[in-house]
């Protein structure tokens, strides 16, 4: 008898287990497809539409929708997602099926996955709200390098007007979207620095480090390119994270 009573008390411990994981689960799903619902309809006043009609180039950093996914404010999870970034308007573009997209509410999101198959890494991108330029703060950079000094990426898509008239014009006859790449090392103490990719610009970014910087290049191969820098990064990561001079 004693042995049932048991059995009993064990079978209801289990079945009170599973159903509280089930809920758990349930809710964990419920909160993520509220958040994905907030995300749209925060965004209702810039679904898509037709403004580059005409315009030469596209407005996605890259053209094709990718898999990716969303770290909101809240920290609640979302669902992978099929997403694009538009570097012109630095906002989101969700497929909800396939006949329909729409914008998402970038005052929500704080960083963003993009997983690439032309690369071996998922693309992250992130905002830093104490930038200390305020014009930065809404901007989305691509980390190429994590650490005490941040390798940044800063990828926009520029309209150029047509210029045709005039003596002195281009000779443009058509707007175009265009690429603009900047770089930038970030900081411990947060400081945004531009970054030339050249081994002058790495030392005068970073003063603090300037004469272990030039002695360690003296090392190497010249610093020329993005996959250069890459590659030196965890190296300066090395040193200690020290206030400017």
């Amino acid at each position: 008898m004693r042995r049932f009573q048991l059995f009993i008390v064990i079978a209801s411990a289990l079945v009170s287990l599973q159903a509280t994981a089930q809920s758990a689960v349930i809710n964990s799903g419920n909160a993520a497809q509220e958040n994905i619902k907030n995300l749209v309809e925060g965004s209702a006043f810039v679904r898509f539409d037709n403004r580059y009609e005409g315009v030469r180039g596209t407005p996605y950093l890259i053209p094709s929708w990718l898999p990716g996914s969303v770290q909101l404010a809240s920290k609640v999870p979302l669902p992978e997602l099929k997403l694009k970034y538009d570097a012109n308007q630095r906002l989101l573009l969700l497929l909800r099926n396939a006949k329909d997209s729409i914008y998402l509410d970038m005052n929500r999101i704080e960083s963003f996955v993009l997983n690439d198959p032309t690369k071996t890494q998922p693309r992250a991108f992130k905002r830093f709200y104490d930038a200390p330029d305020p014009a930065m703060r809404r901007e989305y950079f691509e980390v190429l390098v994590p650490g005490n000094y941040s390798l940044l990426k800063l990828q926009r898509k520029t309209l150029q007007k047509a210029s045709f008239a005039g003596a002195y014009s281009a000779d443009r006859r058509y707007d175009e979207l265009v690429d603009q790449t900047d770089y930038f090392v970030r900081t411990a103490d947060g400081r945004l620095q531009p970054l030339k990719l050249n081994a002058k610009a790495l030392t005068a970014a970073l003063p603090e480090h300037s004469a272990q910087i030039q002695a360690e290049l003296k090392k190497r191969p010249a610093l020329r390119t993005e996959a250069d820098f890459v590659a030196f990064m965890p190296w300066l990561n090395s040193l200690p994270a020290l206030p400017a001079k």
